[in-house]
């Protein structure tokens, strides 16, 4: 008999919808699953019982009373410590923030709670959500459910490792440069980056980003559950001028493989293991190209070949986060800058140096970018690659690794083909490829700014054809 923990969130939700599942019950059992696995793996840092059980009993009584409290009705969610969810403690997952309390919700939790989700607490990120794995010096190291000398990835590495384990049946997350998609694929999960602008920023306390590269979106175990997610939170905000009218749903080509092949069948495309310029392992290509293969095979799609010349994203991508890092942390965090990490650090002692030409080949490189971008979806509509180089890397954490024998930093390690679709804007969707090694990989679906939809899509068809493990091992 499958556990209520074990359960995918849109099965759960329409249960509670129903009157066939108590929201009370969800939330006691996802309360007894982190009282036993998180100190362990300390991926939950701030838990709000007493609130969520008040919650639940509310969602319960509107059920009762015959009403629909929504979408998510009783799901119980973890927000990434990141985002703002008021009351909550507002740290950004660095010692200098440690005593702010948010003031309100930000647009993507405000949109959870309207559609019946229970907000159970905040889970870990490494200190302004700058590497791909999850440590703090506030909240220390967050463990890989796979395998707890590894990482779940980051930046949203304790939601991937909360939702892998079953702490929880879905958790908040947000990709600037991969950690949607970078902890789904080291964690075994399916994470969708939407297009920028699909799910808006721009909360009271919660700035829309002006490196136009950052997008929030779900850690969540099954397609269906993701799509859901993203129509929940997507659409139009008055506070954030990048925000995109709310697209048509994607749940119904999500929970219809049957469609999503439909609406795949005919379409062109490219798969590649190093859009140019990176590298990756032997063996997760390998894995991630028989999944590639079952892809295109299930779905009817053509595989042509392109010319990949994608130029390296490299130090482009982080000077172009570095204006939101000036404008909301610079002159607090020189002042405490004993009290950063070395990464974060890092990035504040920088800030001074930082110059016109510096921001200009940015801006250029970002253009290149696109250029070559356009270029690839003039011929196709899909471009698959591995989410990442390898699997999961040490817990601590790491600033350079190995790929084939050859020394790379942690961008190259990580993040060689999530960051350059943050700079293009485009959707990107993980989906779990395989093991190597007893350990996660995912298999890359890129479309067109958009058109999401052909990443559920794609992500439909691959969970139909090729169903993935939905918790880790041992869970």
């Amino acid at each position: 008999m499958t556990e209520l923990w074990e359960r995918n969130a849109w099965e759960l939700a329409d249960d509670v919808r129903a009157g066939r599942q108590a929201a009370a019950d969800l939330v006691e059992v996802c309360l007894e699953r982190i009282a036993a696995r998180n100190p362990e793996l300390n991926a939950v840092c701030h838990l709000d019982a007493d609130g969520a059980r008040a919650h639940a009993a509310s969602i319960d009584r509107i059920v009762a009373g015959g009403g629909d409290p929504g979408p998510f009705a009783g799901i119980p969610i973890g927000v990434k410590e990141l985002a703002q969810v008021k009351g909550f403690p507002d740290t950004h997952a660095s010692l200098v923030y440690r005593d702010e309390i948010a003031r309100d919700d930000c647009p993507e939790v405000a949109r959870l709670r309207a559609s019946g989700a229970v907000i159970v607490g905040l889970t870990t990120a490494p200190e302004f959500g700058i590497p791909s794995y999850t440590a703090s010096r506030l909240h220390g190291v967050t463990r890989n459910p796979w395998n707890p000398e590894r990482t779940p990835g980051g930046s949203s590495g304790g939601s991937a490792a909360a939702v892998s384990a079953g702490l929880l049946p879905a958790c908040t997350g947000s990709d600037g440069g991969g950690s949607i998609r970078i902890p789904s694929s080291y964690s075994g999960l399916p994470g969708m980056k939407s297009t920028f602008g699909r799910i808006p920023s721009g909360g009271e306390d919660d700035p829309f980003d002006t490196g136009l590269t950052s997008v929030s979106g779900p850690i969540v175990r099954s397609v269906r559950d993701a799509a859901r997610y993203v129509d929940v939170t997507g659409g139009p905000s008055l506070t954030d001028p990048t925000s995109l009218p709310k697209a048509a749903p994607y749940e119904l080509l999500a929970a219809d493989a049957d469609r999503a092949r439909d609406a795949l069948r005919g379409r062109k495309v490219a798969f590649t293991t190093t859009l140019g310029y990176a590298d990756t392992d032997r063996a997760v290509a390998a894995v991630v190209r028989e999944a590639a293969e079952a892809l295109v095979d299930a779905a009817g799609l053509e595989l042509v070949d392109v010319d990949m010349t994608f130029p390296r994203p490299g130090r482009a991508w982080g000077v172009l986060s570095a204006p939101n890092l000036a404008a909301w942390r610079l002159d607090r965090c020189t002042e405490q800058i004993e009290e950063l990490d070395f990464l974060a650090r890092s990035s504040v002692e920088g800030m001074p140096h930082l110059r016109a030409r510096h921001l200009g080949a940015a801006v250029r490189r970002r253009h290149e970018l696109l250029v070559a971008s356009g270029r690839v979806f003039e011929e196709v509509d899909l471009l698959l690659t591995p989410t990442t180089p390898t699997t999961a890397y040490v817990a601590e954490g790491t600033l350079q690794g190995e790929v084939n024998g050859h020394d790379v930093d942690l961008m190259y390690l990580s993040a060689p083909f999530t960051a350059p679709f943050n700079m293009t804007g485009q959707p990107g969707m993980s989906i779990p490829a395989g093991l190597v090694d007893g350990m996660p990989c995912g298999l890359q679906v890129v479309a067109r700014r958009l058109e999401d939809e052909l990443c559920f899509a794609a992500g439909s068809v691959l969970e139909a054809v090729r169903p993935w493990p939905k918790l880790a091992p041992d869970s």
